[in-house]
């Protein structure tokens, strides 16, 4: 735009001195005057020119570099072209950062690919997936940060049909991933990759197979042994009278475990659903362990076994739900009891700890295996099948959810051969005082 205006300038000037020539009363004095102000006015213009064409390469450097900055004033096109262009390159950029922060502040992983496969971009939740930093992504394939036969299979389909694929992946861990592929038709990345965790998903839907398994099973023996002594006394038992009270005492045993097994089912959905209200007051821990272990003695006798209790001075109060913290306790014992051969011992003890207050059953049977520990307190879970006695396996997971209701920990701690120990620890409450 400078040149075309100095050309014109030129040809300006170069005229009027020829015209001045000719005429007639004009010295050369007056040509060369005319000729220094024609000259100072093309400089004048041609540095007027320089400064704004300087001014819009600053303004247009600014602008690229997602500045704001201020554009030459003027009455020039050019100008309002480019300030208009400045404004839309500004949304866009800001368009652009905002998809960005959203990839970045989601839960799935996003990946990033370019033509040939290398991770462009990853967002947090990528380096938290896929188990690598962030850093260690970018730039490298896809197959590096997810050996997976079957990923690259799904990366591959995408691309050549041209449209998304979804894919489940189970990895090692027994984790799985749920991997969604797009190819993108424009722009840096080729290839977007979300990655959703869907572990829990899969654990969760598990344990409400084997819930629906585990109350099948446990529903088919009582009603099996119930139609058993129902059939047989309807095929003439009833004639003897011995034989008869027999089957019916057996009928009436597996009713009342029919009976037992609901209620627990009943009490343990309500825990873990939360509408269970406790009823609390303050509570003297080692009472209640004494009036646990008092209950369960008969048992423990009848079984042939050591039923001993400690409590320690100075224990602090407890804000608990007595009854359904007392069940916890009753579960535990029952536990050990169960599982500890004749002749052997079943220690429950009470003590203040830092934290609150301490309960702790023992017994000297079995143990438990290491791999069994973690899942003990599930429902329905037992630790060894071949040696269970009775039981739905819900009495540690009703114990769990108690203490867990009452702000407590719960766990086990054994070792095969050597018995085992269960452990709840509970936050201190108020000082003892009369129940409302």
């Amino acid at each position: 735009m400078v040149w075309p205006l100095a050309a014109l300038y030129l040809l300006l000037l170069a005229g009027l001195a020829t015209g001045l020539v000719l005429l007639e009363g004009v010295g050369a004095v007056g040509v060369l005057l005319a000729v220094a102000g024609l000259a100072a006015a093309l400089l004048i213009a041609l540095a007027g020119l320089r400064w704004r064409t300087e001014g819009l390469a600053r303004a247009i450097s600014s602008l690229a570099r997602g500045e704001t900055a201020p554009l030459p004033q003027g009455p020039d096109s050019l100008v309002d072209a480019l300030s208009e262009a400045g404004e839309a390159l500004r949304q866009a950029r800001r368009q652009s950062e905002l998809y960005r922060a959203a990839l970045e502040a989601s839960a799935d992983a996003i990946l990033a690919l370019d033509e040939e496969g290398r991770v462009r971009f990853a967002n947090a939740a990528a380096a938290t997936v896929l188990e690598r930093p962030r850093e260690e992504l970018l730039g490298r394939p896809l197959a590096w940060a997810l050996p997976d036969e079957q990923a690259l299979a799904t990366l591959r389909a995408a691309r050549q049909e041209g449209r998304r694929r979804s894919a489940t992946l189970e990895r090692p861990q027994r984790r799985y991933l749920r991997m969604t592929v797009t190819p993108l038709s424009r722009g840096d990345w080729a290839t977007l990759v979300a990655l959703q965790e869907l572990t829990e998903l899969k654990r969760t839907e598990q344990v409400r197979r084997d819930f629906v398994a585990n109350v099948s099973h446990e529903l088919r023996t009582p009603l099996a042994s119930l139609k058993a002594a129902i059939e047989t006394l309807q095929e003439g038992a009833l004639a003897d009278p011995a034989v008869a009270q027999d089957f019916l005492a057996r009928a009436a045993s597996e009713v009342d475990r029919l009976v037992s097994l609901v209620e627990e089912l009943l009490e343990l959905s309500q825990l873990e659903a939360g509408v269970l209200p406790l009823s609390r007051r303050p509570v003297d821990a080692g009472e209640l362990l004494q009036r646990a272990v008092e209950r369960m003695r008969p048992q423990a006798e009848r079984k042939g076994l050591r039923l001993l209790a400690h409590d320690a001075p100075g224990l602090p109060s407890l804000s608990a739900d007595a009854e359904r913290l007392e069940r916890a306790i009753l579960n535990l014992l029952d536990n050990a009891i169960k599982f500890t051969p004749a002749g052997g011992t079943v220690e429950a003890s009470v003590a203040p700890c830092p934290e609150g207050v301490l309960i702790t059953v023992r017994d000297t049977g079995p143990g438990i295996e290491r791999e069994d520990l973690p899942r003990i307190f599930e429902r329905f879970y037992k630790a060894d099948r071949s040696r269970q006695s009775g039981g739905a396996g819900l009495g540690l997971a009703i114990a769990r959810h108690i203490v867990e209701a009452h702000g407590g920990r719960i766990w086990a701690e054994s070792q095969p051969g050597l018995g085992a120990t269960f452990s709840i620890l509970l936050p201190a409450g108020p000082s003892p005082g009369p129940s409302p």
